[in-house]
């Protein structure tokens, strides 16, 4: 059976001398894995450049492999507003993103929401305009939302420490507990209960920053270290 669906590249490793393994999260059939072939070859129609992090494409294969690895027939690659090559802040929040969402969704099958989510987040860093040191904090924020464990925000004079561990707001914290401080805990109240920007210092974003990537590493087995965390919060300011 012949395939046709649109496609976010996922991961991509070298295979040999000229050769590519590359994992593409498909809308129709969810992660998909294929083998392309002289993708490092002059003239190649699948060149190599064409499977960076988070590239859309549509793409069309055969399902009827017996392996794991596929062959694609043919790609079109999606051409968005403007090349990130010469833009560090939203090429670190792709490189964040990808490494988020390919420890994440190592395994997922079929699911167009979480596609069609993906699709609009990914357009939303190419369309950015601004200051967009907010942006993977609304992000994650976003993606806990999909996946089903988004915080509550029960927020109070009384209950104004996050813990991560419930999901929600209570009325004491405990150091190294998994419950975000005083002011790690407003700021997120004031994420989760205001559409627009909320002003903050860098320090104060980039220690949210780092409790979000805990809080969905505490729900979320799959997904250990992340390597584009200090990178990320270096370059956004």
């Amino acid at each position: 059976m012949l395939v046709s669906t649109p496609g976010i590249v996922m991961h991509a490793t070298k295979y040999g001398d000229t050769s590519l393994i590359v994992k593409i999260f498909t809308q129709q059939q969810g992660n998909q894995s294929f083998i392309v072939k002289g993708a490092f070859r002059k003239n190649n129609r699948f060149a190599a450049s064409y499977f960076t992090p988070l590239a859309m494409m549509d793409i069309s294969y055969d399902d009827h492999s017996k392996g794991s690895l596929k062959y694609l027939k043919d790609i079109a690659p999606r051409q968005t507003s403007k090349p990130l090559f010469y833009d560090p802040a939203k090429s670190s929040i792709l490189l964040f993103y990808n490494e988020i969402l390919y420890k994440m969704l190592m395994d997922a099958g079929e699911d167009e929401v979480l596609f069609d989510f993906l699709r609009k987040e990914i357009d939303g860093v190419h369309d950015a305009s601004g200051n967009l040191a907010e942006l993977p904090l609304r992000f994650l924020l976003r993606l806990c939302k999909v996946m089903g464990y988004f915080p509550e925000d029960n927020y109070s004079a009384t209950n104004s420490f996050f813990s991560m561990q419930e999901c929600r707001f209570q009325s004491y914290y405990v150091e190294d507990a998994g419950i975000m401080n005083g002011n790690e805990s407003t700021y997120l109240h004031r994420l989760l209960s205001e559409e627009k920007p909320v002003p903050a210092e860098r320090g104060l974003r980039a220690a949210l920053l780092k409790q979000l990537v805990a809080y969905l590493q505490m729900h979320n087995e799959q997904i250990h270290k992340i390597d584009s965390l200090e990178i990320l919060a270096s370059v956004l300011h």
